[in-house]
């Protein structure tokens, strides 16, 4: 890979990855774009890392605010809503990563993000909404999240937007998804480093590549938290299930 490459799947990576237009479908985009047919897993999750810590710094104060107010239901309605997701990647790890070869799946898992971003939009309007984060509406994110394993669903969309059906507000919704993205970033990006051993970590030593397409996707992942929560204080969500509904739509004509 390039460095031309890495800096672009780094650019794509941070831009995409909280957009609710799913940054591992776009990531398919770009490597089948640029010919790219390599061990690509470890590279994509180390872009995964850099924007998890763009999560982090974003979030710093909420993340803060946490441990230093013990707020030990937070805490449990994160893990609550983490353990479907690690399931669902225990269970079906390897048939997940055959979507990833698939362009007509990632096509449709992209209508399915379109659907329900617009879904979203539709309740976003109703006034019995509530700020925190209930036990039901935990489940409920957390459940979706494990769909989002799928090139083509976007983790950030369906569960802000399962977050506001179940009745909290977008802004809520926006916070909790991106507080529960962090233990599964962290996990996937740990699982994967461990079972390749000192070839994944020799292999980002020494690779430049690696290097620039972190730094980029951070930068850029830190510029997409802050446009999106501005696009869900305008209340213009269906947007993304615009753009989403056009680039599904796009793939499953080219692979068609």
């Amino acid at each position: 890979m390039t460095l031309t490459e890495s800096l672009i799947s780094g650019l794509v990576q941070g831009l995409t990855e909280f957009l609710p237009i799913s940054s591992s479908a776009h990531l398919v985009f770009v490597h089948r774009a640029f010919g790219i047919t390599g061990e690509t897993l470890f590279f994509d999750i180390c872009l995964h890392a850099a924007t998890l810590a763009a999560v982090m710094v974003y979030f710093r104060k909420d993340i803060a605010e946490i441990f230093i107010k013990k707020d030990i239901k937070a805490v449990g309605y994160i893990i609550l809503g983490t353990i479907p997701a690690v399931a669902a990647a225990l269970m079906f790890g390897d048939k997940i990563t055959e979507f990833f070869t698939a362009p007509a799946k990632v096509g449709a898992m992209l209508l399915v993000t379109a659907t329900a971003l617009f879904l979203a939009q539709t309740v976003s309007t109703r006034k019995e909404r509530t700020e925190k984060i209930t036990l039901t509406s935990a489940v409920i994110v957390g459940i979706t999240q494990a769909f989002a394993l799928l090139p083509g669903i976007s983790r950030s969309g369906v569960t802000i937007a399962s977050g506001m059906v179940s009745g909290v507000k977008a802004e809520s919704a926006f916070r909790f998804s991106f507080l529960l993205s962090v233990p599964v970033i962290a996990g996937a990006l740990a699982y994967k480093i461990v079972s390749m051993g000192q070839e994944a970590s020799s292999e980002l030593l020494m690779s430049p590549g690696y290097v620039l397409g972190m730094a980029v996707a951070f930068l850029a992942g830190l510029a997409g938290l802050r446009f999106f929560r501005y696009v869900l204080i305008l209340n213009r969500i269906y947007l993304f299930g615009v753009y989403c509904l056009l680039m599904g739509g796009t793939i499953l004509l080219l692979a068609g």
